[in-house]
């Protein structure tokens, strides 16, 4: 499976499509085009370089892209309309966000009261100053994102109605989110999310960890291709953190060795701290599901020898 992902093109991370589409405004990058239909450009060819970065990722309408592959628009002007959209986002965003405030966060909020209907709860921070507020609305928008699921099967449900006795007699469904943030600082901004989503109502509650992790300047969501510097070193981070796992000597082997296969979705969960990283592992991946999540931390210098020593390096608040 891990050599079927090094021969591939792997999709752009959510992550990095959201943030490119948060700094654009969800508009075509390209001065007075304004174009809501919008598709990724590399500024630099995939084929180079091999790699989805967000400072070589930028929005384009589909004419504006296919002018960009014929060198109709330069990589320099991309470049420059790049680094342009950085610098203006703090003037440009001037509008409110949306969501009452509770206490010093905001909550997005919406209760459909047809059947099955759903509530949605989803708190996330503000954070004041210029360079952090992008990160705000990076958050926002996955709210929103999560929030919009929810209407698209109420719209499936109202197109086709089931059997709805079920529901007259039980609470509709919920999806709550709320955060405790890891770290603050002017280099990283690292978001540890709870979601708890009740399907049906009847107390079966699903609970998944999310996480949301951003270097600040410049700006840029944090990704394991960003720590790693090469996706091909992932088998090595892969080791460190089993290693640390059996050293506990509580985990089934082939279970571990099954939840810590060098895949992007098995250490896609990672929270970055001032020295290291914590590594998040689901329910039933690592351990019986009845043992609930399990977590791991590394320090970044036990990962320096195969990792991008410029990431690691941005991430460390204490240089080794």
């Amino acid at each position: 499976m891990f050599q079927r992902l090094l021969v591939t093109r792997p999709s752009i991370p959510v992550e990095i499509q959201r943030a490119v589409l948060v700094e654009c405004g969800h508009r075509c990058a390209i001065p007075r085009c304004n174009q809501t239909d919008l598709e990724f450009h590399h500024i630099v060819p995939w084929a180079e370089c091999k790699k989805h970065e967000y400072s070589n990722l930028i929005a384009l309408c589909p004419i504006c892209h296919r002018r960009a592959h014929n060198k109709g628009i330069d990589r320099k002007s991309l470049m420059i309309y790049k680094e342009n959209l950085a610098k203006e986002f703090g003037a440009r965003d001037k509008g409110t966000l949306v969501g009452e405030i509770v206490e010093i966060k905001r909550r997005l909020k919406e209760e459909d009261r047809s059947i099955p209907g759903f509530l949605f709860k989803f708190d996330f921070p503000e954070f004041p100053s210029a360079v952090e507020r992008i990160v705000t609305r990076n958050i926002e928008a996955w709210g929103h994102e999560l929030l919009n699921n929810l209407r698209i099967k109420q719209a499936e449900w109202d197109a086709n109605p089931p059997e709805i006795e079920f529901f007259d007699i039980h609470p509709r469904p919920e999806l709550k989110g709320t955060y405790r943030i890891i770290r603050r600082d002017d280099q990283v901004i690292s978001v540890r999310y709870a979601i708890e989503h009740d399907y049906l109502g009847v107390g079966f509650i699903d609970r998944s960890t999310r996480v949301l992790n951003y270097l600040l300047k410049p700006f840029r969501p944090i990704t394991l291709e960003y720590v790693l510097g090469d996706i091909t070193q992932l088998p090595l981070l892969a080791s460190v953190i089993r290693q640390k796992l059996a050293s506990r000597g509580c985990y089934d082997a082939a279970l571990l060795e099954k939840g810590t296969k060098p895949t992007l979705d098995n250490f896609a969960l990672f929270n970055v701290d001032h020295v290291g990283l914590t590594f998040t592992f689901p329910e039933g991946s690592i351990a019986c599901k009845t043992e609930g999540e399990q977590t791991q931390f590394v320090f970044l210098e036990e990962i320096a020898e195969f990792c991008d020593s410029s990431s690691l390096q941005s991430l460390n608040s204490c240089p080794f």
